[in-house]
């Protein structure tokens, strides 16, 4: 009886294996798409607001007040303001996943350099209403905060500039190019063309995991027929530019700026933190990060000059 169960078991087996390692393979594709389209699909899913968004006493920068205004859309965007003691100031705008306290380090370098300093929250994020779009809503926010810099009584017109942190910047590129309000511009790690990024950041397993990335991108809010940077950088001529990248970021790769860079025209230049991954430049070089903005700032604003091209790298 045994001995005419075992060639049945093994007739079954050779049957039942392969079905097994299709379902095992199966699920495990599930799993990888499953998980890089809810990674990229992160980038438009808020956080909540950080606590100390409602205690900016706690942000150690003196003079630091709350601000709101209302964009074009009649979206209530929330916002920090140290006032300009230079008559000029400069715009803070954050990155994905993040709101106005991302940027603290850019504040308080700018501030102690004299500047006025305006951080608010992108719609969707922080303390601002409406929702995460990274598109004209983003783009209306952007320009409803330069307007209320210019009512403010202490700047001198035509001394304002801004910084944008990778999302950031991709929306102060895009509104720079058709709006001539901003003197100078700052962009950090800015993703040239969001599908192209996207792909790059989810090459691992190939069309596996690209193509669930894309899909999350064209479910979202990102409005992918817009032109990206890597289309309108050269529209911030002649204003200045300076761009900043970490060698070590695996979000927006350094090859990435160096190609925005080399589309953008002149004045420009081009700072690479060695050490440095996506962002927070001020944790790696704090010293020469205040310095860098504060002179750039300081020469773009106020003095009216412009800085001569570098490709130089930080080491």
């Amino acid at each position: 009886m045994e001995e005419s169960l075992l060639p049945n078991l093994l007739k079954w087996s050779a049957y039942l294996l392969p079905g097994l390692v299709v379902a095992v393979g199966l699920s495990l594709c599930t799993i990888i798409a499953l998980r890089h389209y809810e990674d990229a699909l992160r980038n438009f899913t808020p956080e909540p607001p950080e606590t100390i968004l409602t205690h900016p006493e706690n942000t150690g920068i003196q003079g630091l007040e709350d601000a709101s205004f209302i964009s074009s859309d009649h979206t209530l965007i929330g916002a920090w303001y140290v006032p300009s003691h230079n008559g000029a100031a400069v715009v803070l705008v954050h990155g994905t996943s993040a709101d106005r306290s991302s940027l603290l380090v850019e504040m308080k370098s700018l501030a102690a350099a004299g500047f006025g300093v305006l951080a608010y929250d992108g719609p969707g994020y922080g303390l601002s209403g409406g929702s995460v779009c990274w598109g004209d809503d983003s783009t209306a926010a952007l320009s409803a905060a330069i307007g209320w810099l210019a009512a403010r009584p202490e700047l001198k017109p035509g001394r304002i500039g801004a910084l944008g942190l990778s999302m950031g910047g991709y929306v102060l590129t895009q509104f720079a190019a058709h709006d001539q309000r901003l003197q100078s511009l700052v962009l950090e790690a800015v993703p040239p063309d969001m599908i192209e990024t996207t792909r790059w950041q989810h090459r691992k397993w190939g069309f596996l995991s690209e193509q669930p990335a894309l899909w999350a991108l064209r479910h979202s809010a990102m409005p992918l027929d817009h032109p990206g940077p890597k289309d309108l950088i050269a529209a911030i001529a002649p204003r200045p530019l300076l761009m900043i990248s970490g060698d070590q970021d695996q979000t927006v790769p350094l090859f990435m700026t160096r190609q925005l860079f080399d589309l953008a025209s002149n004045p420009k230049s081009l700072w690479v933190v060695a050490g440095a991954g996506h962002g927070r430049y001020g944790e790696v070089a704090p010293e020469e990060y205040s310095r860098r903005l504060a002179a750039f700032f300081t020469l773009t604003l106020l003095h009216d000059v412009t800085p001569v091209e570098d490709r130089g790298a930080h080491t």
